[in-house]
């Protein structure tokens, strides 16, 4: 008996295990790949983590140690998505549900699950199956709709914390100590001294903001796309590069908010020694100009310290949302 239990039941599994696990194993670090990518887009450009500055040992093992964390839930983000996706909260999920940058995935599993008829996806049938790419050329393919999915993210909040760099160079050139430029390894360039204060500000209150700290909230926002888009299917919709234009310009309105106390002083103090200047010649206004625009310059400086932090609280929630928001819609 135990002979034909042996032939019969135990060699074959015996043999077909290996291969089995082999597939199995290979599908897993397919998947962990194109996490890692993801991640990694993120962390090349994201504010604090993708700056020179952050040690790249502690940056690769951050990557690795969230996308071991993040593989084997693949299944349940894909759940979430669903039910995300399912606006009427019928249990099924119709094409008319689906934004138009989803509705390729949608088709093909509407054809997977055999719905023709139908045309709708129940949540068995919205599910997450890792398949591995025919070609080398595929895989590069998922590679760089992953890379550009997480780096695209990570560039809408850096455009945001851009805008008190450039609001302090405006200040720096209006203040006189443009000519002090310092090298600032964050931006691996030089920069002003305002600018690089502010910039500091800006990334303190970032980490420190209530009730979700930034950095937090930005890699949550990363981790909830994985219920949209799965691994090998990441792509960056034409809604996300409407909004990181949108951003660039919001950008370069905060950091003029921001810079116009200081330019609204300065002009005044320009007006005020010009004045001086032709009614009393004998004043050299050169000489006496300077020290009182840097003066005041510097004290309407630390004036407008809460309003940059405030603009960081308000500016960078708003813009993680609408990235959040930019891949389902």
């Amino acid at each position: 008996m135990s002979e034909l239990l042996d032939q019969y039941v135990m060699n074959p599994i015996l043999q077909l295990a290996p291969g089995q696990l082999l597939q199995w194993a290979m599908l897993q670090f397919y998947a962990f790949t194109l996490v890692v990518v993801r991640i990694s887009g993120l962390m090349i450009i994201g504010p604090v983590f993708g700056q020179p500055i952050f040690p790249t040992n502690i940056r690769i093992l951050l990557i690795l140690s969230l996308s071991l964390l993040i593989t084997p839930t693949l299944h349940d983000q894909t759940t979430v998505g669903f039910y995300q996706l399912d606006s009427n909260q019928n249990q099924r999920l119709s094409q008319d549900e689906v934004p138009e940058h989803l509705q390729d995935r949608f088709n093909d599993l509407v054809v997977t699950a055999g719905r023709q008829a139908t045309q709708e996806l129940t949540v068995n049938d919205y599910r997450f199956v890792t398949r591995m790419p025919n070609s080398l050329l595929d895989y590069a393919w998922s590679i760089l709709g992953e890379l550009t999915l997480g780096f695209s993210l990570g560039l809408g909040i850096y455009i945001i914390l851009l805008s008190l760099q450039m609001a302090g160079q405006m200040i720096d050139q209006q203040a006189g100590m443009a000519l002090g430029e310092v090298f600032n390894p964050g931006f691996d360039m030089n920069a002003s001294l305002s600018g690089q204060y502010l910039y500091f500000i800006g990334i303190t209150v970032f980490l420190l903001m209530e009730p979700v700290n930034g950095h937090l909230l930005m890699l949550s926002s990363l981790i909830d796309t994985f219920q949209v888009f799965p691994v090998g299917e990441g792509i960056v919709s034409t809604n996300t590069l409407d909004l990181l234009q949108t951003l660039m310009h919001q950008s370069l309105v905060l950091s003029i908010k921001v810079a116009a106390p200081l330019l609204a002083v300065s002009a005044l103090i320009s007006i005020s020694m010009g004045y001086l200047g032709h009614t009393v010649p004998q004043i050299n206004v050169l000489v006496i100009g300077f020290p009182i625009r840097a003066m005041i310059s510097l004290i309407v400086l630390v004036f407008t310290l809460s309003g940059a932090a405030d603009i960081v609280v308000e500016s960078i929630p708003s813009a993680i949302d609408q990235l959040s928001r930019s891949t389902v819609l």
